[in-house]
């Protein structure tokens, strides 16, 4: 068959693209929020670090991990703002979507990157396999109002380099018989999967670039290194031998919910209410994707973006709402102290795990923990079908309160008015606000 027009085969014995969102919380907030649009950008309010950064904000010296009491002396006009994982988890799976309206074989990698196995696609596409890349970089880019970088060739570790060797915005093919130059232009501890350790033995045995790593003999690769690193060196060479994990992701090791509300408060009971409804929520999470929880963290921020926070291990694994906020009751007056004003609230679930089946201890009633796991087997079901909020915790009262009164989106900190279309398979729709269908094609 000629290939003029749809790319050489010995160019890509296999076609793998990955995608990598440019700034990607940070960009997400911009893309909803036009008038943000070329200022530097950080999000993180409700961590007090930066978590993500606009290029503008990069620009002036503010990078990840930067205490925001730093962020206004190195750059006075950024704008700061709380973290909103749920729109970014909005952004990803619609970005998971675009890739495979062009190949079934997707790896959802993390929120902001994923991989796209499209050999043999060229026939479907009627396309070369860098030009798939190219739309799938423009589908992205024109439907999610985010760019993205993007990387194709012939293994992960090659795509991976490729989408970070020009960024932002970057589009970057390495075909097998060019790879070499992108690997001498490649610092070894950049090559992805390789760590500090790793990085630092390969130094002392004169390797300072991927391609002088990629140039070693495969003996002695295996008689330094292991299996993970020769998987490595195998893909530098152009071997495909790492596959995608292509199942949708239905795990995590955290979840975290958090507000911001306005006016600030000094008031326990109501701070405490919000404390009761992350933790219902997120348990709500837990229990869609059957895991527990093994450790528990939670905030106070004050009205000087000072943060209160305790962080402690739960006496079992445990979805039960009611179950961990006894555990944190304890410790909540610990934190709270009065005289000082609150602006938010938020909690992190902690070492989460599958719920397995467990042997209760000797202190531990069995039936009560049955009776509790049935109850919110029961209020899951009647969410599902009414909507949140249907069942709460009383100690989530008045907190439930607040939320439906600033249910207009007007409230500090709300996206609700930005999630009005329809929802993504999995969620449900809430009586404040439904969920978003991100740059809808017309």
């Amino acid at each position: 068959m000629n290939e003029v027009g749809w790319g050489k085969s010995y160019y890509y014995p296999k076609a793998i693209i990955h995608v990598d969102g440019d700034g990607f919380f940070a960009a997400c907030e911009v893309a909803r929020d036009a008038s943000l649009r070329g200022k530097p950008v950080v999000t993180g309010a409700e961590r007090g670090i930066v978590s993500a950064a606009t290029y503008e904000a990069k620009a002036r010296g503010i990078t990840r991990g930067v205490p925001l009491r730093d962020v206004k002396k190195i750059c006075p006009e950024a704008i700061i703002i709380s973290s909103d994982y749920q729109l970014y988890t909005l952004y990803s799976l619609r970005m998971y979507e675009i890739m495979r309206r062009y190949t079934p074989e997707v790896e959802e990698y993390s929120i902001d990157e994923c991989f796209g196995d499209v050999t043999g696609m060229r026939r479907v596409h009627k396309k070369s396999y860098e030009d798939i890349a190219r739309a799938i970089k423009a589908d992205l880019q024109r439907e999610l109002d985010i760019t993205f970088s993007v990387g194709i060739s012939c293994t992960k570790v090659l795509a991976k380099l490729g989408s970070k060797y020009e960024k932002p915005d970057g589009f970057t093919p390495i075909r097998l018989m060019e790879k070499d130059r992108y690997l001498d232009a490649t610092r070894s501890d950049a090559i992805w999967g390789i760590g500090p350790n790793t990085a630092a033995l390969l130094t002392k045995h004169g390797v300072r670039t991927a391609l002088d790593f990629a140039r070693k003999e495969e003996a002695w690769v295996r008689h330094i290194a292991t299996k993970p690193i020769v998987e490595i060196w195998q893909e530098l060479n152009g071997l495909s031998v790492l596959a995608l994990a292509t199942e949708t992701k239905e795990n995590y090791h955290s979840i975290q919910k958090t507000r911001t509300f306005s006016p600030a408060t000094e008031k326990a009971p109501f701070l405490y209410s919000e404390l009761s409804k992350h933790i219902e929520n997120a348990c709500s999470k837990t229990r869609r994707y059957n895991l527990v929880a093994t450790g528990l963290s939670f905030f106070l921020k004050t009205s000087e973006f000072r943060y209160r926070t305790h962080t402690l291990t739960l006496p079992r694994p445990t979805n039960v709402p009611g179950e961990i906020l006894h555990a944190l009751e304890p410790y909540f007056m610990k934190v709270w102290k009065k005289g000082l004003s609150y602006r938010a609230t938020g909690i992190t679930l902690l070492g989460l795990r599958e719920a397995l089946p467990e042997q209760l201890d000797l202190f531990t009633s069995a039936e009560h923990t049955k009776g509790a796991r049935r109850l919110f087997a029961h209020v899951d079901e009647l969410t599902s079908k009414y909507g949140r909020d249907t069942l709460y915790l009383a100690s989530s009262a008045q907190a439930t309160a607040a939320r439906k009164k600033s249910a207009d989106g007007t409230g500090v900190g709300s996206a609700s008015d930005y999630r009005t279309h329809s929802l993504f398979t999995g969620k449900v729709r809430k009586k404040s606000f439904s969920l978003p269908m991100i740059g809808e094609v017309g």
